[in-house]
């Protein structure tokens, strides 16, 4: 690939990068870094934490089918008991819990798709309830130290869920980021099973086809946008490979992989600046790709 490094770095620092980094083929072709912080990712560390699903269920510690209840308390959710016995650690990864932020229905069990990170922050407690571990130990043991990604940690956030946890948030940088997006290119090597990185990324419901357990895929032919209703026709980045998977988080912090092209690219956002999705993400695919 022949990059334009001149527009590339203006449209960068433009959009209040951080970091950026761009791989191909194993290769580093392009890195930008306007600062060495480690910034928080927002839901790119979903897709880190479903890698970590995958080692789990690997290790047979958990199954991605296993009801919800055989690892937490009955009645942590405001649903009834049915539905609540339906939830299954695959309903959290793909988000079509039909539940609210406070827990409660909204929606129906396994059918509705509904952005919620409440629900999804319980997946870390069934990690560290089945290791014995903290969240940081079992990350570092199973992926960032095995990776090299010294930078990544997590941290607190302000909000605390209903079972008087805080929510956490993930730190990390694009050059971090770039060596987890080389696992994903390479199906996981030897840490995570190639039949959860194709797994990830086939459709986890029919609402919203483009998200599996975590991750991004731009080869479906509709889509739905976190936090908003209704759906959007067409791939969730038009200018880019339509093998495009990723996770991606506010503030167009992202980590993308395109098999076809051998190529990775992962970028953090500085603190506080507010970027509308896409204003950042659609130029620079059609940059990369143009």
């Amino acid at each position: 690939m022949k990059l334009n490094e001149t527009a590339l770095a203006k449209l960068a620092e433009a959009h209040g990068t951080a970091q950026i980094v761009v791989t191909e083929s194993g290769h580093r072709i392009y890195e930008r870094l306007f600062t060495d912080e480690a910034v928080d990712v927002f839901a790119v560390q979903k897709g880190l934490v479903a890698l970590l699903f995958g080692i789990a269920g690997e290790q047979g510690l958990v199954d991605l089918d296993d009801p919800i209840n055989h690892h937490l308390t009955p009645g942590w959710t405001e649903l009834g008991p049915s539905d609540e016995a339906s939830l299954s650690v695959r309903t959290l990864l793909t988000m079509t819990t039909g539940m609210s932020g406070t827990l409660g229905p909204q929606g129906t069990v396994n059918r509705t798709w509904r952005y919620n990170n409440v629900a999804y922050n319980y997946l870390k407690k069934i990690l560290c309830l089945h290791t014995g571990l903290t969240l940081d130990e079992v990350t570092r043991e199973w992926l960032t130290g095995p990776l090299g990604m010294t930078s990544t940690r997590w941290v607190d956030r302000d909000q605390i869920l209903p079972d008087g946890r805080p929510l956490t948030g993930l730190l990390s940088t694009a050059t971090d980021l770039a060596a987890l997006a080389a696992l994903v290119l390479d199906r996981g090597r030897d840490l995570v099973p190639a039949w959860f990185i194709a797994e990830m990324t086939r459709p986890g419901s029919d609402e919203n086809p483009a998200w599996g357990l975590c991750w991004w895929a731009n080869n479906r032919g509709h889509f739905m946008v976190p936090m908003r209703d209704g759906t959007r026709d067409g791939p969730i980045i038009p200018a880019a490979p339509r093998d495009l998977i990723a996770a991606r988080g506010a503030g167009e912090n992202g980590l993308y992989v395109v098999p076809s092209l051998g190529l990775t690219v992962t970028r953090t956002a500085r603190p506080g600046r507010a970027t509308v999705r896409g204003s950042f993400e659609r130029p620079l695919w059609e940059l990369l790709c143009g």
